[in-house]
């Protein structure tokens, strides 16, 4: 029975972790397409520069998160 239990969980993470990536990928593209399409119609570029700080930093964390999922998956 508990074998049953632990196949169960480690299919569950991995779906877990694939609807990650793929909503992770859909965030960062959907971010540079907004990022890019403000620049495009900017009236001044400091607000962009914060924009592309804060929008990065929000990218970035979510590739590390993504990582330490993969290596906590990866260890099971």
């Amino acid at each position: 029975m508990s074998n049953v239990l632990n196949v169960v969980k480690l299919r569950n993470a991995k779906s877990d972790f694939k609807m990650l990536v793929v909503l992770t990928f859909c965030f960062v593209a959907l971010s540079f397409f907004a990022i890019g399409f403000m620049y495009a119609q900017a009236p001044e570029v400091g607000i962009l520069v914060k924009l592309l700080a804060i929008m990065g930093t929000i990218n970035i964390a979510m590739v590390f998160y993504i990582i330490k999922k993969f290596n906590a998956l990866s260890n099971t």
